[in-house]
């Protein structure tokens, strides 16, 4: 039975909390006061996104002369139409997906990472994620962001749904628009452009817009405004360039497992866009150098990558071929916990000065300029974890806090799971923990020995079984 005393209680307790002092707290209860602010009110948005789907499944909207729950919340809440969408739709997400609702209803998810189950529901299907919520999705969506959490859910889709990733690339293709107009003071350039056509420019803007120095202090959007500037400079005083030399390049990395038509393997991503079709592939990849990345499985450890095969040198600089691996290793993306910024420097974690580190490609990792910054300034430590992984560290060496990348640990655990989505020839779907059917709601990662339970962040189960990363590098014209 609803106890309308808990609402009273609440309306209480908020007009003590808004008659404290706030400019005489000090620096703790500050910070505990916006934590506890942001937990209470992401359980109070949950528990509104509930009731409005409450409202909407029992009619009491009528009750005050709404013809909708819409209107009615239009007029009471002070609601615009798409809060007010969004919310019913989170409400009724939580309502098909009990442990969704309880997870937000306690704090540990946001309504944005509702949304995204709501979404999922739409484009995936309602079994699909009821069989992936608790043991997959949810586990992701209390440690990453709700973009990681998109990304999971797209991957579910690519999987489920492989025919809508060429689709989009064919909708793309009938897009081309770029115009330049004079505007006032100025010229307007807006347009939609394909997706191997956008990647390259993405590729080209990133690495010819990045920070010349520290003490570069343009914005984003002037650093990408002189880029473009510079580039035609040098185009009209020199000429369209007819060499292929050096130049940035764009990455499309698939595993062999994908290039085998193994179902539920994780299919081509282009580096700076994400999933693509097999048709886009294989246009991406009609004149681009191939390489092959040996991997065998994953590593280990608070910070979980691809375990690719040594091919070090005894030179100072990376060689391409080790800056390719240390990408592919990385998925393209820094290696700090929860950064998710383009690599751009490979960096020794034996200094190569200090220690006189050597460059092998267990003991290189791929750094943003700033988190490259911050090892270097001794705000952040990174040393190999013995398991051909790295074990990262914020405070003072060895002795520091290690910082545990959730985001990843969660993601390996989605790719075994996607895996086995497979079909096997009888037809019937394979339960993720490798029998034919059963709990869905079960251990997707199957029997365990008592050792392996115990350790949730060992990924190495599949290690057995070499793996072949394809990457193929297209020089941007």
């Amino acid at each position: 039975m609803f106890d309308i005393g808990a609402v009273v209680a609440l309306d209480e307790a908020v007009d003590a909390l808004c008659a404290q002092p706030v400019g005489s707290a000090d620096s703790a209860q500050t910070r505990m006061l916006l934590r506890r602010l942001q937990s209470g009110i992401d359980r109070l948005e949950a528990l509104k996104a509930t009731g409005l789907d409450h409202l909407e499944e029992t009619g009491a909207f009528a009750d005050d002369g709404a013809s909708s729950s819409l209107s009615w919340a239009r007029r009471e809440l002070r609601l615009n139409d798409g809060e007010i969408k969004k919310r019913r739709a989170a409400g009724r997400s939580m309502r098909l997906l009990p442990e969704l609702g309880e997870a937000a209803r306690s704090g540990e998810v946001r309504l944005d990472h509702v949304a995204e189950f709501s979404a999922g529901i739409t484009k995936v299907g309602l079994e699909e994620m009821a069989e992936a919520t608790p043991g997959i999705l949810l586990p992701l969506a209390r440690v990453a962001g709700s973009a990681e959490l998109a990304k999971a859910i797209g991957r579910m889709e690519d999987v489920v749904h492989p025919e809508r990733l060429d689709e989009q690339f064919k909708r793309g293709m009938d897009k081309h628009d770029v115009t330049l107009t004079r505007c006032g003071s100025g010229y307007h350039l807006v347009g939609f452009v394909d997706i191997p056509t956008g990647a390259k420019i993405a590729t080209w803007l990133a690495a010819a817009s990045a920070p010349r120095d520290a003490d570069d202090d343009r914005t984003g959007a002037q650093r990408r405004l002189d880029a473009i500037r510079d580039l035609v400079d040098t185009t009209l005083r020199h000429g369209m360039p007819s060499d292929r030399g050096v130049r940035p390049q764009l990455h499309v990395m698939v595993e062999a497992e994908w290039l085998a038509g193994q179902r539920g393997a994780e299919g081509p991503t282009l580096s700076g866009f994400g999933p693509v079709g097999p048709e886009l592939f294989g246009y991406l990849t009609c004149e681009a150098d191939v390489t092959p990345v040996l991997v065998d499985g994953v590593t280990g450890g608070a910070t979980p990558q691809a375990d690719v095969l040594n091919v070090g040198r005894t030179s100072r600089l990376a060689t391409p071929k080790q800056r390719v691996a240390v990408l592919s290793r990385q998925g393209g993306r820094c290696a700090a916990p929860g950064c998710r910024h383009t690599v751009l420097e490979v960096h020794h974690t034996s200094w190569w000065a200090r220690d006189g580190g050597r460059t092998d490609i267990d003991e290189l990792v791929g750094l943003c300029s700033r988190c490259h910054s911050a090892v270097h300034a001794g705000r952040l430590h990174v040393a190999p974890d013995g398991r051909r992984g790295f074990v990262f560290r914020r405070g003072v060496g060895t002795a520091g806090t290690v910082l545990e990348d959730h985001g990843r640990v969660q993601a390996h655990r989605l790719g075994r799971y996607l895996r086995a989505l497979s079909v096997p020839d009888g037809g019937q779907r394979r339960d993720p923990r490798g029998d034919p059917r059963g709990d869905p709601r079960g251990d997707p990662r199957g029997d365990r020995d008592e050792e392996d339970a115990a350790d949730d962040g060992d990924l190495r189960d599949d290690a057995d079984v070499p793996l072949v990363r394809w990457c193929a590098d297209q020089a941007t014209p």
